[in-house]
C-alpha cells in the first residue's frame, strides 16, 4: 500500500512541474488572480496531455505496480487540489503578515 502511494506521489510530482510551468506563463500574462483556476483546470489538463503524448510508456510501469490509469489520474488530481489549498493558505498568510 505504501509503495503504491509512493508511486502515485512520484507521478504527481512529474505532473506538478508541467502544471506549474503552465501556471507561470498564465501568471506572467494575466496576473496572479487566475493562478488557482489555471492550476486546477488548464495546467492539470496540459500536464496530463503531455504525459499522454510523450510519456505514454510510463503508464505501463504504474500498471505493473497495480495502479490503474484512472486511479492514478484521480489521486493526482486530488493531490493537485491539496496543493492548491496549501498554496492558497500560504499566500493568504503572507498577505496577512505583510
Amino acid at each position: 500500500m505504501i509503495r503504491k502511494l509512493n508511486n502515485i506521489f512520484e507521478f504527481f510530482k512529474t505532473t506538478l512541474v508541467i502544471n506549474l510551468s503552465v501556471c507561470a506563463i498564465a501568471v506572467l500574462l494575466t496576473g496572479f488572480d487566475y493562478f488557482f483556476a489555471v492550476f486546477l483546470s488548464f495546467g492539470f489538463l496540459m500536464s496530463v496531455a503531455f504525459k499522454e503524448l510523450y510519456r505514454k510508456n510510463d503508464y505501463l510501469f504504474y500498471a505493473n505496480n497495480g495502479i490503474s490509469k484512472t486511479r492514478l489520474l484521480i489521486f493526482s488530481y486530488l493531490l493537485t487540489i491539496c496543493a492548491t489549498l496549501l498554496i492558497g493558505l500560504v499566500t493568504f498568510l503572507i498577505k496577512r503578515i505583510f
